[in-house]
């Protein structure tokens, strides 16, 4: 038997690692081009029908889930806050939720799902934010809350808060159709929630909102 050449068994090693190295790349990047990837994006003024337009001609473009804003005083027992409130479509927008109620009636008092990081935004009278505890009582009982609404400083409403949610964390949110009908004087479509199908779509994407001067957030979130 003749002796082996080991610097043949070397090469073709390595070139079978190689190999299944492209192989697992190839695959690897496949996946990426099959999933649905979600952001946010958010404009300083109004979206007008010819930008959405635009927005719908990006390439591998889902969805777009358009997202209300309106900016108002909220009063909470001693506490107030001023806040963009956002209007948003309840069922095609990414939450996660820590605790919400099972019915929600949407009528004309006014619905609101607060992040549970969002009630830090509150101050008293002298400009003190409130305690741990009380930010933990509020979010045991949320359901008992009622909030005052204004509207350079005019009432515009008694709210409740139907829900507190774990992401987004920071902010206050209405349903969209809620808040057109109670306050289309002074709301507006500032963004959007926008899903790209394939990763190469996702990434040029962002780059094209971003230089268009739109403020874009991640959600982290990605589907099959």
């Amino acid at each position: 038997m003749g002796n082996r050449n080991i610097y043949k068994d070397i090469v073709f090693f390595a070139v079978g690692c190689l190999m299944a190295a492209g192989v697992s790349r190839g695959i690897q990047f496949w996946n990426q081009e099959q999933k649905t990837y979600e952001f946010t994006i958010k404009s300083s003024s109004e979206l007008t029908e010819s930008v959405v337009r635009e927005l719908e001609k990006i390439a591998g473009l889902y969805e777009f889930t358009p997202v209300s804003e309106c900016g108002i005083t909220l009063k909470l027992q001693e506490y107030t806050m001023e806040a963009e409130v956002s209007g948003i479509s309840l069922e095609r927008y990414s939450l996660k939720w820590k605790s919400a109620e099972e019915e929600m009636k949407v009528g004309n008092t006014p619905i609101l799902f607060f992040g549970e990081e969002s009630f830090r935004g509150f101050v008293d009278i002298y400009g003190n934010a409130p305690g741990k505890s009380q930010i933990s009582e509020w979010i045991r009982h949320y359901q008992e809350l009622e909030v005052v609404l204004f509207y350079q400083e005019k009432q515009i409403g008694k709210g409740k808060i139907s829900g507190i949610l774990k992401e987004p964390a920071t902010g206050i949110y209405m349903d969209r159709k809620q808040m057109q009908n109670l306050y289309q004087d002074f709301c507006k479509t500032t963004g959007g929630c926008i899903k790209i199908q394939g990763y190469g779509n996702f990434q040029q994407a962002k780059e094209i909102l971003m230089q268009a001067g739109f403020q874009v957030e991640e959600t982290d979130r990605e589907s099959d």
